[in-house]
């Protein structure tokens, strides 16, 4: 499929069609995992061994380049990027194609798990951070082996005394996390009230606060503090047989005219929040990474109501913009549309 013919592309197809599998083929491209949270087996076609997606891409210094993820899954497991036909770590590649995707679950940003915020982040920091994308990927092995052995403390079969190196090694690249979402967070703080005024919410004042244990803001402050609450919190994760602190179990909220947003918004005023942070998503992305992300739009017109769609569209005005749709929104004019189904066609409309 060539997208560079046009800004706005459209998807367009009845549901189970394969239109989000194109989209998720590109933020696998992007990411080297599926927006969705889809597991590797579940992205290779039943009774293959593996997945193989590739693309050309040009940035907006017109320099062209290839970048290749493949995904195995027999007869071992292991996933593999290429950019211009060489291997590359799957932490720099990251972000190689930078995206912004927009799904009809992030609607639900607020009222959905402290899991899903997390991700809101993660998501965006790893594109612009390949430090951060390593320790993401870091934590997350350590956190599972950390977990492993408490189970085998609580069993009788390890001692405690082994957690202490599991401890540091968790409270090294848990405190990049946490400072990085620190950083994240007072970014979008400073221009977050001017985006809710301009999708017409009237609040006169609006704070994102991000919900974690303990105080630290540098980066060795925040490895020792963690430390300390892992051992605080020993006796517990033992019982529990799980890791009860750290930045996986990390929060963030908005707060508009003092009140968190949940406990008094409406639905549409939760949803015109929801949009104001994808803005200053995009906008973050494109001033770290110095050019426009590719902005993928999965089925969220039928979600809006006329105001937000065009709210949306002008946004993203001067971005590629791939939406997936049952319907072409009228607001599409000039587009072009990939009518997606047992074959892919093609038409202006």
């Amino acid at each position: 499929m060539d997208f560079k013919s046009a800004n706005i592309h459209v998807l367009f197809g009845p549901n189970g069609a394969g239109k989000t599998n194109i989209l998720e083929s590109i933020s696998v491209l992007s990411e080297t995992k599926s927006f969705l949270g889809s597991q590797e087996i579940d992205l290779v076609n039943w009774g293959e061994e593996y997945a193989r997606v590739k693309a050309k891409l040009k940035n907006d210094q017109s320099e062209e380049s290839l970048i290749e993820v493949v995904s195995q899954i027999a007869p071992r497991k292991q996933k593999a990027c290429f950019i211009n036909d060489v291997r590359t770590q799957l932490s720099d590649a990251v972000g190689h194609l930078p995206t912004v995707a927009f799904l009809p679950q992030d609607l639900e940003l607020f009222a959905g798990s402290p899991q899903v915020r997390r991700k809101f982040l993660d998501s965006l920091l790893s594109q612009v951070s390949p430090e951060y994308s390593k320790a993401l990927s870091q934590y997350t092995k350590i956190l599972k082996q950390r977990n492993s052995l408490l189970r085998k403390i609580a069993e009788g079969i390890a001692k405690r005394g082994d957690l202490k190196q599991w401890d540091q090694m968790l409270s090294d690249a848990g405190s990049i996390l946490i400072l990085k979402r620190l950083e994240l967070i007072e970014v979008f703080q400073c221009t977050l009230l001017q985006e809710f005024n301009t999708l017409g919410e009237e609040w006169s004042s609006a704070e994102l606060k991000y919900k974690r244990k303990g105080s630290a803001r540098t980066e060795d402050d925040l490895a020792c503090e963690l430390q300390d609450l892992l051992g605080h919190y020993q006796e517990r994760d033992i019982m529990l047989q799980s890791t009860t602190v750290g930045p996986h179990r990390d929060d963030w909220f908005v707060e508009a005219d003092g009140r968190e947003l949940t406990t008094f918004a409406s639905r549409g005023q939760q949803r015109a929040a929801v949009l104001a942070l994808i803005f200053l998503k995009v906008s973050f992305l494109e001033i770290r990474r110095g050019e426009k992300p590719v902005v993928l739009l999965d089925d969220v017109f039928s979600e809006l109501d006329d105001n937000h769609q065009r709210a949306l569209l002008k946004c993203f005005d001067d971005y590629q913009v791939i939406i997936s749709a049952t319907h072409v929104p009228t607001e599409l004019e000039g587009a072009k549309v990939w009518e997606v189904g047992e074959k892919v066609q093609t038409k202006v409309f």
